[in-house]
């Protein structure tokens, strides 16, 4: 395996952890005021797989690269704000409705048709909390991945 594929795959792995977990607590509580512990270690652990594909499947962070280097220069908030709004924008796209369908139809034996057009009422705080938390360690995320991928 390529280097570069290598630290994508850790790249997406531990923004897949993190946000699985975020976004599982925090959903929960906006939503319903509680975690659902019970259900807490499927749901992130379905969080982090989903996240980890789109992660490698979906080219957000050269796409976000491309459009943020257009604005601004590397290293500055700016480029790291457009970079990660990118990326973030991406996962939730995809992780939103598949985590929605998971937890409301698979876990809580919901319809389909009762869970789905609720699957972005959360994108909003989600992508607050996750660009926000991405501006925090989305850089030490990248060295770590870099350090794993050796």
């Amino acid at each position: 395996m390529k280097r570069q594929t290598k630290v994508n795959f850790f790249i997406a792995l531990f923004n897949g952890i993190l946000f699985g977990v975020l976004f599982t607590i925090a959903g929960g509580l906006i939503k319903s005021g509680s975690v659902d512990w019970v259900n807490f270690v499927s749901t992130v652990l379905f969080g982090v797989l989903v996240g980890t594909i789109v992660g490698m499947v979906i080219p957000a962070g050269r796409i976000g690269s491309h459009f943020a280097s257009r604005i601004s220069q590397p290293g500055q908030i700016l480029y790291r704000f457009i970079l990660y709004s990118v990326i973030m924008i991406t996962m939730l796209l995809f992780m939103s409705p598949a985590l929605n369908l998971f937890i409301g139809s698979f876990l809580h034996k919901a319809p389909i048709a009762a869970v789905l057009p609720d699957s972005y009422s959360l994108f909003l705080p989600f992508y607050l909390m996750g660009i926000s938390l991405l501006l925090i360690v989305g850089d030490p995320i990248v060295r770590l991945a870099e350090n794993c991928a050796r």
